[in-house]
Formats: C-alpha cells, structure tokens, sequence
C-alpha cells in the first residue's frame, strides 16, 4: 500500500493506450448490434458478467460500507470484490464505500447525466463509451491536478446499460468516473490535488 504523495511527478503516456483498448474492446464485441449491456468501462458486473480469470469461491474482505455502485459520488473512495457463489450459482460482486482516509483500490473523481430527455432511447454503446470516455478524460486534470498522460493514475467509469438507460421508472443516466494506480492494490489518502 503507498500513501499518495503531494508533490508532481510525471509518469508514463497512457492515453494512447486507454484509446486503443476501446478500439480493441469495441472492434472485439460478441455482439454486432450496438445495444451492449455493459460499457467498455463498466466495472460495475450488474449484469454478472464472466471474467477472464478463475472466480473466488468464497467472499473475499472487502473494507467498507456495502452500496450500490450508481450510488457513488464525486470525492468518495470505495473497494470492489467478487466471487463466484455455489449456492446462488451465480457472480457475486461487491462495492463498499470507504473514507479516502483508509485503504482503497478507487477514487470517484467526477460524475455526470448523459444529456438525452426522458423517452429517449439508449444511444448505443459505441456512443455511450465515447461521451463517457470524453468525459472523464477532460474532468481528470482539473481533479488530480496533473495531465492524464503523464499522471500515475488510470481512469475508468461507470456508464448506463440499455437495461438501466431505458427502464421505466429509474432511467439511470450518470456516468461515474473513477481513478485509480495500476501498480498497488491499495493507496491511502485522496488523489485531489496530488499533482502526480
């Protein structure tokens, strides 16, 4: 675990990379339509997606008071975890929000609605992926204090599925950005005005 210096220092250029990812993501989709359940940035496994690697079979610890992950807002740290449960038969994931304070593997740094009025239809993936993306990129510098290109950090989201984006009553349509340091599990303390 490292606690999050306060002084600038550059890293490695990663835009390149987060947008050849995309690309790849999108090029690679199992589905040819533009109606995908979850966005190239979804974190959130509300649709129990399966996972590369072996699934935990027992809960793993994960810090923090459980909520759901839409329920995240702008300056609050929070922990993920999963596992695969043989009674349910189904993935288990877990968000628990944590004070920035304590140990944490991410930082919400940013959130938005997706500007579409009530009725409008999911715009599609492609589109969703590429506003939120655009979104998080042009809200991570003014946060952290530092250009996403050479900052320590990486940057993901949140983003409605068509399931969510069209129900009848929630119509859910915020985009939540987080950030976080690809090489520790856990960081102590916020990345606002880290300058790294």
């Amino acid at each position: 675990m490292r606690q999050l210096p306060l002084a600038p220092v550059a890293s490695r250029l990663r835009l390149l990379i987060l947008l050849v990812a995309l690309l790849a993501a999108a090029c690679s989709s199992d589905s040819t339509d533009d109606s995908g359940d979850t966005g190239a940035g979804d974190s959130s496994g509300e649709e129990g997606s399966e996972s590369a690697t072996p699934e935990l079979e027992v809960a793993p610890d994960v810090p923090g008071a459980p909520l759901n992950p839409f329920d995240l807002r702008s300056g609050q740290c929070f922990n993920e975890g999963s596992w695969y449960d043989e009674v349910l038969e189904r993935r288990i994931d877990l968000t628990a929000s944590v004070d920035c304070a304590q140990p944490h593997q991410k930082e919400v740094f940013h959130e938005a609605e997706f500007p579409a009025p009530n009725g409008a239809p999911y715009p599609g993936e492609t589109k969703m992926t590429e506003w939120s993306t655009q979104l998080c990129y042009d809200a991570f510098s003014e946060f952290v204090e530092a250009e996403y290109e050479l900052s320590i950090f990486e940057i993901d989201f949140l983003q409605p599925t068509r399931e969510t984006f069209e129900h009848p009553v929630g119509r859910h349509r915020r985009v939540t950005c987080f950030l976080y340091d690809p090489s520790e599990d856990m960081v102590t303390g916020s990345a606002k005005g880290a300058g790294i």
